[in-house]
């Protein structure tokens, strides 16, 4: 995945999201708590990074505020 989102993105938007899209590759899914605890940025700042990889449609949200959860849509090898 990191591969195809490093063409999708912009070099400085993806060095800014690659520590979280690490995560999700190893986990398949990350909390917006733990997005935000690895990219050491405020909850506000993780939550703009979370947007930017549910725009390029590799990576999708699920449940509300208090349990949002985001997932890989595709799995990629």
């Amino acid at each position: 995945m990191s591969e195809v989102l490093s063409e999708v993105l912009k070099p400085k938007d993806y060095e800014k999201v690659e520590i979280i899209i690490e995560v999700l590759q190893e986990k398949g899914n990350i909390t917006p708590k733990e997005a935000e605890l690895a990219c050491k940025k405020s909850p506000a700042t993780s939550r703009r990074y979370m947007k930017m990889l549910v725009e390029t449609g590799y990576v999708f949200q699920e449940g509300s505020t208090n349990s949002m959860l985001y997932k890989i849509r595709y799995p990629v090898s």
